[in-house]
């Protein structure tokens, strides 16, 4: 699931059926499943990435994200514990406690907290970039002998807003209303499902345990000032058959908690 700037996705490890999120941010698993958390930054400032699984904080004071980078976290940031994020259903009391996580809201819910780095200083101003008549009357830099431009001053040329944009001739511009270009042959992508499908088809409520272990390591470093408002991501994992795993259509980005499956006995 992916919010602005910033990106979070369950991924598996180990055997198993898998993992698939849907569109309403569940996360379909199957018990004793080991997963990862797949965190991305796409913006051009490092941040600082806040976790809490269950209701509780895994990455201590936060986990550093630099600029168009990627982390992969498995396991807690602690000293203490090195074992691996694992999918536990509901009723585990080994895991949960007494109530087997039964009244424990944030059951599988996965929260990340991020927040930018501030860029340090104050950043001078710099002027617009001179205008296409501005660069027109400077002269042309053809080689000499080279035909006059025909260019009128009236007339701009047209600029894509990104390659997927282009006409079928190679020009660039939009589409005309109507047009459909048969070399974009792309498969329509599946609606997703409802909160009440999901929830319908899910067996039980799931949580995240603690098995094996990892060789995963963490060095302390130091950033300036953050930004005081974090971009939330949440996805939740829910216990689901393995023909229900199969059969789910792919993510849609969503930025709305995904509710959770009523406790059972």
């Amino acid at each position: 699931m992916r919010n602005g700037d910033f990106a979070v996705e369950v991924v598996p490890r180990g055997k198993g059926v898998g993992l698939r999120e849907t569109g309403s941010g569940h996360v379909l698993a199957r018990p004793g499943q080991i997963y990862a958390l797949r965190i991305r930054n796409f913006g051009p400032l490092r941040c600082v990435a806040e976790v809490t699984i269950d209701g509780q904080n895994v990455t201590a004071g936060g986990l550093v994200i630099e600029p168009w980078c990627t982390e992969e976290l498995e396991r807690p940031i602690t000293p203490d514990e090195d074992g691996r994020f694992t999918v536990v259903a509901e009723g585990d009391e080994r895991v949960f406690g007494a109530d087997g996580g039964r009244e424990n809201p944030d059951l599988g819910l996965i929260e990340v907290h991020f927040r930018r780095e501030l860029p340090g200083g104050p950043e001078r101003a710099r002027p617009l970039p001179p205008t296409l008549m501005d660069t027109l009357d400077r002269g042309p830099r053809l080689p000499l002998g080279a035909p006059p431009s025909r260019l009128r001053p009236e007339v701009f040329p047209i600029w894509n807003v990104s390659a997927s944009a282009r006409m079928p001739n190679g020009r660039g511009g939009r589409l005309p209303l109507g047009f459909i270009d048969p070399s974009l042959d792309s498969p329509v992508e599946p609606e997703p499902l409802l909160d009440a499908e999901i929830l319908d088809d899910a067996e039980r409520a799931a949580g995240t345990g603690l098995t094996g272990h990892s060789e995963q390591r963490f060095t302390p470093t130091q950033l300036g000032p953050l930004e005081s408002e974090a971009t939330l991501i949440q996805l939740r994992l829910v216990i689901a058959s393995v023909e229900t795993i199969q059969a789910t259509p792919s993510p849609a980005d969503e930025q709305s908690s995904p509710a959770r499956p009523a406790a059972r006995p």
